[in-house]
């Protein structure tokens, strides 16, 4: 009986040092993620004759199934005839089971054959496989004096087309003294932009496309 007391004491104490024990085992788990500074990468689509050009200053490589994080990512399309566009933004996720590419936080994507002619938004996903770019959130287009508003949009690489839903296009026209003269609105259920003739079509279902002429100069 006078032992019982000595062995209960023995327990107690062991037990506190058990749990620090599995807390540092925990702790010292091994990170076998991949840290890559100056990371590039070319990949080739040989169905549309496009490849893929992504750079970034870090990555991180999950070896678990190859997915790749990209930080402050630069993705550049080629096809035949050179560069098509590039996509500047401030992460981008790479998936290897679904081979796509999801780009997100302050998305800017610029046409490379006119430097003023771009697209931001804040996230869309890339489907290499289908060469589809899907942009599920608002985004605005920058075309020269032309701004257009859209509420989502559709690209697909292989016909160079950009459909978008719920669009307001607006282009200031000036005049040869640089002051603007006058506003251009259209307001449209859907657009379409075919990039390789740069022709933009408006269209809308239950009722006519909506055009707005403002005079914003007068002598």
């Amino acid at each position: 009986m006078n032992n019982l007391p000595s062995h209960f004491l023995l327990i107690i104490t062991i037990l506190p040092l058990f749990g620090c024990q599995q807390l540092n085992k925990s702790a010292t788990q091994v990170d076998n993620k991949s840290y890559i500074n100056n990371f590039e990468l070319l990949q080739e689509n040989p169905n549309n004759q496009t490849s893929i050009k992504i750079t970034s200053p870090k990555v991180i490589i999950d070896p678990t199934n190859n997915d790749i994080e990209i930080f402050e990512s630069s993705i550049e399309l080629f096809n035949k005839n050179g560069q098509d566009f590039r996509v500047e933004s401030g992460n981008s996720t790479l998936n290897n089971l679904t081979n796509s590419i999801t780009v997100f936080n302050s998305v800017n994507v610029s046409f490379l054959d006119n430097k003023d002619y771009y697209i931001t938004t804040n996230s869309f996903n890339w489907d290499l496989n289908n060469s589809i770019i899907e942009i599920n959130n608002p985004l605005i287009i920058n075309f020269d004096n032309t701004k257009i508003n859209a509420t989502n949009g559709l690209y697909n690489i292989g016909t160079s087309q950009l459909k978008i839903d719920n669009s307001e296009f607006n282009r200031y026209i000036y005049n040869s003294k640089g002051e603007e003269q006058y506003q251009v609105k259209i307001n449209s259920n859907f657009a379409k932009w075919y990039k390789k003739d740069n022709t933009l079509e408006f269209i809308s279902n239950v009722k006519q496309v909506e055009t707005t002429i403002n005079f914003l100069l007068t002598e």
